[in-house]
């Protein structure tokens, strides 16, 4: 059996003995002479021992052998309680119902098999006094003789029965008790662990993670969310979410969506403030909180910092512009290394004195062209690297693409290119006019010069909502996977007299414009560029 401990059923029983005997106590003197003949002493003896035992067991604390402390209060009761029958009627005592107290605590303190051996302790006092003073009145010789009745010992063996029949129930009731108790330990015990097991997962994740209820208000976070937030834990639960972060995230309209697909998750990116006034960067997942019948009691948060992930993409995007210089940088010098080496052998012939009139000529005029070469050369580069302020104006990018096609139109050998035309007769759309004209010459200029041997030319215009969309494709030879990433950049080029700085100042224009430029492209099959414009500028 199980030890027993003061905080169980022994501290329980303790206080009941205590209880009962104050309460016959102080009644004891109110009760007539007729109901409680004999020795009133005696009574007032058992329950002063009854009042101390208990006192001291539950003043003393608990006791090194409980099971033995058990048996002997249990013994104990069953003599001072045999004592009381037997000074106050034997048989005619209404203090017999004692018993059934005594052998009901022994059920549920002890077992049913010691419960029963307490019931027959006491069956066995009890028909011995009952025996003495009827069958073989031996007290006699101490009190005046009285009549015997059928009746006491009838009552006699219905009392010896009941104590028996009540040992029996008790003991299975206290079984059931005991087992029932010690599965709600076992169940406490596991859910106590279990709890212990999801704090430690909940507190051990490096995401943040933050519950809130239906009010907004937190109630649970964990280190990794302290220290992302700023806040700790007294500070943040029982609080407004809104009035300690802010409203840079739209909780109404996440919860909706959530309540509208209740297995969605909302991602959110925000900076987040903190109490000391420092920002970090973060990434929300909202997912609904339910109980474990399905109810929606809230949202839980999971926060990821992304104040590394953000100065990682910084490092790697500065890696890449200074990759971009140093790539430019030498397109630039293999640009004007051509011409300049053209221009010092025609200078070294030029001063020689035997070189012939009709020669000199010649090398004039390839001095000419290579300083014009270099001229152009320099005036794109500063193009590019110095724009001018846009001047936008609502403009007819239709009418544009119309000019552009016509030109290329005339300069391509007859049959040679199919135009396809996916825009309407007019197209209004904010933009700067020249450098609008300016990409879209580039762009159409480049899928022509892609088809050498003639193709098909494909430009539309679309607006979609607030965003205009402009696309040019071509049949040609396509793009390399390689160089894809690379055709944004100045002075990269793959063609034998380009520049290199077409494309790039395309790109340039469509983000000053605050849109953005895509390229598909499948080698044998041709590209398509795709630029967006918003119409934030109008």
């Amino acid at each position: 059996m199980k030890a027993l401990t003061v905080g169980g059923p022994l501290r329980g029983f303790a206080w009941a003995r205590l209880g009962v005997s104050l309460v016959l106590l102080a009644l004891a003197p109110f009760v007539p002479p007729g109901l409680m003949p004999g020795e009133s002493q005696i009574l007032a003896v058992a329950l002063i021992i009854a009042l101390t035992s208990s006192s001291a067991m539950l003043l003393l604390g608990p006791p090194p052998q409980p099971l033995r402390l058990a048996w002997f209060i249990c013994l104990l009761d069953s003599a001072l309680i045999t004592a009381v029958v037997a000074a106050t009627g034997g048989a005619r005592s209404i203090f017999t119902f004692l018993y059934v107290l005594s052998v009901t605590a022994a059920c549920v303190m002890l077992s049913r098999t010691r419960g029963l051996a307490i019931a027959a302790i006491s069956s066995v006092f009890y028909t011995g006094i009952v025996t003495v003073r009827t069958v073989l009145p031996l007290t006699v010789f101490f009190d005046p003789p009285q009549e015997t009745t059928a009746l006491e010992l009838v009552t006699m063996f219905l009392n010896a029965a009941t104590l028996l029949v009540v040992a029996i129930v008790a003991g299975g009731l206290g079984e059931r008790y005991r087992a029932t108790r010690q599965e709600l330990e076992t169940r406490h015990k596991d859910l106590r662990d279990l709890q212990a097991f999801k704090d430690l997962i909940f507190q051990s994740a490096g995401t943040g993670l933050i519950a809130l209820d239906r009010e907004y208000q937190m109630t649970a976070l964990n280190r990794a969310a302290e220290e992302i937030t700023g806040l700790t834990v007294t500070q943040a639960i029982g609080h407004s979410w809104p009035a300690l972060i802010g409203a840079a995230v739209p909780l109404a309209s996440i919860e909706a969506t959530i309540d509208a697909n209740p297995r969605a998750s909302m991602r959110h990116e925000t900076a987040l403030r903190r109490p000391d006034g420092s920002t970090v960067p973060v990434r929300m997942t909202f997912s609904a909180l339910r109980s474990g019948e399905g109810e929606r009691l809230g949202l839980i948060i999971a926060c990821e910092d992304f104040s590394a992930i953000r100065a990682m993409e910084s490092r790697m995007r500065q890696a890449d512009r200074l990759a971009t210089v140093g790539r430019m940088a030498a397109n630039i010098a293999h640009e004007i290394r051509n011409p300049l080496a053209s221009l010092t052998g025609a200078i070294e012939v030029l001063t020689s004195p035997h070189t012939a009139e009709d020669a000199r000529e010649r090398l004039s005029q390839i001095v000419a062209r290579e300083s014009e070469r270099l001229n152009h050369i320099i005036k794109n580069f500063l193009e590019y690297a110095r724009p001018a302020p846009l001047s936008i104006a609502t403009f007819d990018v239709a009418a544009a693409a119309e000019e552009v096609l016509l030109l290329l139109e005339h300069r391509a050998s007859p049959g040679s290119l199919k135009v396809i035309r996916e825009f309407a007769t007019s197209v209004l759309w904010p933009v700067d006019a020249q450098q609008f004209r300016q990409i879209l010459w580039n762009l159409c200029l480049n899928a022509v010069e892609a088809m050498p041997e003639g193709g098909e030319l494909r430009v539309a215009v679309a607006v979609r909502g607030d965003t205009l969309e402009v696309s040019v494709g071509d049949t040609g030879e396509g793009i390399a996977a390689g160089d894809i990433a690379h055709v944004f950049e100045p002075f990269f080029s793959t063609k034998s007299e380009g520049t290199g700085l077409g494309l790039a100042l395309v790109h340039r224009v469509v983000q000053e414009h605050g849109g953005d430029i895509d390229v598909r492209s499948s080698p044998g099959l041709g590209t398509t560029f795709t630029l967006t414009l918003p119409s934030r500028h109008a």
